[in-house]
This record gives structure tokens, C-alpha cells and sequence, in this order.
């Protein structure tokens, strides 16, 4: 008797593991895509950013906003949302192919356009993370 309640209990759980591991990914898809890394830099080669950093000089010219998205549901998107100071100068959709993924944008930096500048990163209307930097 013991040995059957043993092996029906064992029965219930491995029926439940599946069901736990689709509950998880569905609770993933529900929050959207989830930001393992975002930085600004001076390229991008091999799907890797080059040059981060948090302040370039105004004739860097061109900058880019690099994404690596953790966790989320293929076709999902993101928006990259440029900004200096508080004005939108810049935003672009992203789509996210699958998990993990890694996506970025340009922006060319008008020499004159100095001071605050920042990259939202944005799914659904929610800014998932902020990047800030300067251009001197």
C-alpha cells in the first residue's frame, strides 16, 4: 500500500513539471522582455558594443544604444527612445527575433549637441531601463 501511494504521488509531480514550466514561461511572456544589458557606445562589430562609455567628446559623430534582451517571448519589440536633455530626438522599433537576444540603435550627435542625453529603453509604453551619458 505504501509503495502505491509512493509511486501515485511520484506520478502527480512529474505530471505537475511540465505545467510549472509552462506557467514560468507564460508569466515571462506576461511581464515582456526583460533587459540583461544596455549601454551607448561609439560601434557595434561581431554583435558586440564597442567604446562605452558614459561621456564622449562632440565629435564623436555617431553613437549607438546596444540591448541585450534576457528573457522574453520571440516577436516580441522594444523601442529605443532618444533623448537630449528632456527633448525626443530619435526612436526606433526593435523587433526581438528570440531569448536571448541582443538588438541596437544609432544616432548621429550634431556637433553642437552637447550636454544631457539619454536612451529609454521601451516595451508597451514602460521605459525597461535608462541609459544615460554626456556629450562635451
Amino acid at each position: 500500500m505504501r509503495t502505491q501511494w509512493m509511486a501515485a504521488a511520484a506520478a502527480v509531480l512529474l505530471a505537475a513539471a511540465p505545467a510549472r514550466g509552462l506557467a514560468q514561461q507564460a508569466a515571462a511572456q506576461e511581464t515582456g522582455p526583460v533587459v540583461a544589458e544596455a549601454a551607448v557606445g561609439t560601434s557595434v562589430a561581431d554583435r558586440q558594443l564597442q567604446g562605452a562609455a558614459d561621456s564622449f567628446p562632440a565629435t564623436v559623430g555617431t553613437l549607438y544604444c546596444f540591448t541585450k534582451i534576457g528573457q522574453t517571448q520571440s516577436g516580441a519589440t522594444i523601442e529605443h527612445v532618444w533623448y537630449h536633455g528632456d527633448v525626443e530626438v530619435g526612436r526606433k522599433q526593435l523587433n526581438i527575433g528570440g531569448s536571448p537576444w541582443r538588438t541596437w540603435s544609432s544616432k548621429l550627435i550634431p556637433a553642437d549637441a552637447t550636454g544631457d542625453w539619454r536612451v529609454d529603453v521601451v516595451a508597451d509604453s514602460k521605459v525597461l531601463k535608462s541609459v544615460s551619458f554626456k556629450v562635451q
